[in-house]
């Protein structure tokens, strides 16, 4: 059996990476459909994780709608902490925008915010996102994320990661580029990832023309990325059985 551990925001969520095995019960649909709709969590009840076994593969996804790295973190140490993810486990990551900051509320918890136990002081945490802290604020959310991917790696190997979407990331006309100095950064510390984001590849294929939302991939953008990207990857990394 293949443990296979993921994290990500919507781009993950949407699809909950169903088409790496044929033939899934979901049938291309977001939610289990043996799940009476009433019961279904709403992209705001996210604390619950999609967990599917089908064909050989034991998947648990604990990607967040509109969440970003730091919280992903948070999910990954708790996970570790309460023994549901081993060393031997496959990690996909799938980055989120950088400008995702993570704000810690007293509680209780009020519209957009979850909660987490902190396994450290065993006190509970009220967390929301912020995409817009004054500039007094240094944004040091890509030195934390590179620098615990790393982390994680030491404990998972088979980890890969992945670029939800290129324009999170920042540029200029110089030439300069965050995402290529990310993925020089995974290069340089044996990090396995995949450089084409989902979105780009969803859109340099063309799946995008009759979806309505132009930014999530519609479900065949999702299966043509996982099947003919995602799962060549993975075989050719040997690290399905």
């Amino acid at each position: 059996m293949n443990r296979i551990r993921t994290f990500g925001c919507s781009i993950t969520s949407y699809h909950n990476w169903q088409y790496l095995v044929k033939k899934h019960p979901y049938g291309g649909r977001t939610a289990d459909p043996s799940v009476p709709r009433s019961q279904q969590k709403k992209d705001d009840e996210v604390l619950m994780p999609a967990e599917w076994i089908h064909d050989g593969i034991h998947l648990t996804d604990y990607s967040m709608t509109g969440r970003g790295n730091d919280i992903q973190h948070i999910q990954y140490a708790n996970e570790v902490y309460y023994k549901n993810i081993s060393k031997d486990d496959i990690i996909i990551w799938q980055l989120t925008s950088p400008y995702r900051t993570a704000i810690n509320h007293e509680g209780p918890l009020n519209t957009g915010e979850i909660q987490f136990q902190n396994v450290f002081n065993g006190k509970e945490m009220y967390v929301d996102n912020s995409m817009d802290l004054p500039d007094k604020f240094l944004n040091t959310s890509m030195y934390n994320t590179l620098w615990q991917l790393n982390g994680v790696k030491r404990y998972n190997d088979k980890l890969l990661v992945l670029f939800g979407w290129d324009g999170c990331f920042f540029d200029d006309d110089t030439g300069f580029s965050e995402k290529k100095e990310i993925t020089n950064f995974l290069k340089e510390n044996d990090i396995d990832y995949i450089e084409e984001s989902i979105q780009g590849w969803s859109t340099r294929h063309k799946f995008f023309k009759k979806d309505k939302d132009d930014f999530h991939p519609p479900q065949q953008g999702y299966k043509s990325f996982t099947e003919d990207c995602l799962l060549p990857k993975l075989k050719k990394l040997k690290w399905l059985d």
